[in-house]
């Protein structure tokens, strides 16, 4: 049964592992995640600790309104351009795959993206871009106009006649510039068409994007069906010695942020977060440890185990598991390839993802809204996210026993049979 699995999933996995535009987003998404944490810090202590009515307020009757517009001015310097960010930082990934000259295409994916951004006039103001377009609403179309752009370019300096040669005398990088001018100019052209065919539509390009493609697929991936589809294989696939994040990340990341900035822009404004499924939520609840809960099986091999190996490796693998690296006890026990640890990996991920959403659901644990660093242990990770919110610290500590009491009858079977393997 297991080969039958693993001969179905791993030729698709390799080929998503090796995917050059889903490499390309990660690779953007890492790049801006220092910002995107500093971000998340500020507004934790804008929302929580500063402003009127939060700690400081309540217990010193110290506002600290000074301090809380710097972590807004931070705020919307990062977040609300984030399109922006990720559509250079994306096309710098693709292009250094390509190794082509990644500050050229940097820019003229920026201004490819503009150039599908409705702009708008103000007889005092000139012309603007509101922010809504250049945050986590232009996500997708920061995607789809990074990858574009730098192929377009790619494939029309391929073409010699498009480019114009200087003499050996012009400096390398003036000469590279007039090198590329013609490409540059062809790709501008045809997003600026490409935007004047959809505002004839009736509707920018961002707009059908959003509309038809990011809010369906954020629906499907955020359905609970689609969830515990994503989440089977992703256990799956850890199951059979593949890092899953490199593969699901860079395709999920993008929609989980789009929901972490919208409940962070509603908390900021004092309204109610939506948004149940973020990447925060996720690191809470259901990787408790690393992948498949690694912490809640440590404990129960502390428990319940006999075997001393397996005690040893739980000890070398509880101080990486309590800030969620599960590599050493993935390869150490090993969890790869053993069917009766994968069961109860599937099992306490799918509970603590289920457990999580009903809690949030009925108001016991709040939105999440903090993007908090993935190896914050866990349940202080749930308190953090959530703004400081006790009852939901409470939520990820109950998540975290039942996750326990999920591995402990299957601990309890390895040890039975490797009991079994000494008799014989």
């Amino acid at each position: 049964m297991m080969d039958k699995i693993s001969n179905l999933l791993l030729p698709i996995a390799e080929k998503l592992s090796k995917n050059k535009y889903l490499s390309a987003i990660r690779d953007g998404f890492v790049s801006i995640m220092p910002l995107v944490l500093t971000a998340s810090l500020f507004t934790l202590i804008n929302c929580v600790f500063v402003g009127k009515g939060n700690y400081l307020d309540k217990w010193f009757g110290m506002p600290c309104t000074g301090f809380a517009q710097i972590g807004g001015v931070i705020g919307s310097a990062s977040m609300s351009v984030m399109a922006i960010l990720l559509v250079f930082t994306t096309s710098k990934a693709l292009a250094s795959q390509y190794k082509m000259d990644t500050s050229i295409t940097g820019a003229v994916a920026v201004v490819s993206f503009l150039c599908l951004t409705p702009f708008f006039s103000d007889a005092k103001l000139g012309e603007y871009v509101t922010t809504y377009y250049l945050g986590a609403a232009g996500m997708f179309t920061a995607f789809i106009s990074a990858i574009v752009s730098v192929e377009l370019l790619r494939f029309l300096m391929s073409f010699k006649a498009l480019l114009i040669k200087m003499p050996e005398s012009v400096p390398t990088g003036i000469a590279r510039s007039f090198n590329s001018i013609i490409p540059v100019a062809l790709t501008v052209i045809i997003f600026a068409l490409l935007r004047i065919v959809t505002d004839a539509m009736g509707a920018p390009l961002n707009d059908l994007i959003f509309t038809w493609i990011q809010t369906p697929f954020t629906a499907i991936v955020s359905s609970p069906i689609g969830m515990i589809i994503i989440y089977i294989l992703y256990m799956l696939l850890w199951g059979f010695g593949i890092h899953s994040a490199y593969i699901f990340n860079p395709i999920l990341e993008p929609i989980y942020l789009v929901s972490l900035t919208a409940n962070a822009t509603a908390i900021a404004a004092h309204q109610s977060a939506t948004a149940i499924i973020t990447k925060p939520f996720l690191d809470s609840v259901a990787f408790m440890g690393g992948a498949g809960n690694m912490l809640a099986l440590v404990i129960a091999i502390f428990i319940v185990s006999k075997r001393q190996d397996y005690k040893v490796i739980a000890k070398l693998g509880f101080a990486p598991a309590l800030f969620n690296i599960s590599e050493p006890l993935m390869f150490g026990l090993p969890v790869v390839m053993n069917p009766i640890l994968i069961i109860p990996m599937i099992l306490t991920t799918l509970a603590g993802l289920g457990i999580g959403a009903l809690a949030t659901q009925i108001g016991l644990m709040a939105h999440t809204y903090v993007l908090i660093p993935w190896t914050t242990p866990p349940v202080i990770s749930a308190f953090l996210a959530t703004g400081g919110d006790i009852l939901s610290g409470v939520v990820g500590l109950v998540i975290l026993v039942i996750s326990i009491l999920i591995y402990i009858p299957f601990v309890k079977v390895m040890d039975k049979e490797a009991q079994v393997q000494i008799e014989e």
